[in-house]
């Protein structure tokens, strides 16, 4: 891959930070995430894992929903970092919502046994094909106070 502008490699890093503090004594699968938004700052979430496996989310929807709650709805770029990393389908489908065609998606295995890690770069959008867009579908049309609404003119 060639060389990474400084700001995806801060991205990297606060991932590679945020897996550090993941709640994971269930699977023992620690993700972090971290996302780059249309407004320069980044937002970090790690995997949260609960005895009611269903109440347990992924570090990609609480890095997405940190960023939100700050009223950062364009995603800019997004950085998955896992022994294996790749995200869930649920995960695909939050990240579309708030992504545009050109939103970067950063995938960064690390082996745990030596730290070594590799890089896939890709799309949000290519890692969905044929999403459920809910504003192709017209359920934005009716509220124009949706957070996405810019969103129609980025694509």
């Amino acid at each position: 891959m060639t060389k990474l502008p400084r700001q995806i490699l801060r991205l990297i890093d606060t991932a590679v930070s945020a897996q550090k503090n993941a709640y994971c004594p269930y699977s023992r699968y620690p993700v972090g995430a971290a996302v780059l938004t249309d407004g320069g700052r980044i937002f970090a979430g790690t995997n949260v894992e609960n005895a009611s496996y269903g109440l347990s989310l992924c570090a990609e929807r609480v890095a997405i929903f940190n960023a939100i709650t700050r009223r950062q709805t364009g995603l800019k770029a997004i950085c998955v970092v896992a022994s294996l990393a790749k995200p869930c389908g649920a995960c695909r489908q939050v990240m579309f919502e708030f992504s545009t065609k050109d939103t970067l998606l950063y995938l960064v295995s690390l082996n745990p046994n030596n730290r070594r890690q590799s890089i896939t770069r890709t799309t949000v959008h290519k890692m969905l094909p044929a999403a459920f867009d809910p504003l192709a579908s017209g359920l934005l049309a009716a509220n124009p106070k949706n957070l996405l609404r810019n969103r129609q003119k980025r694509r």
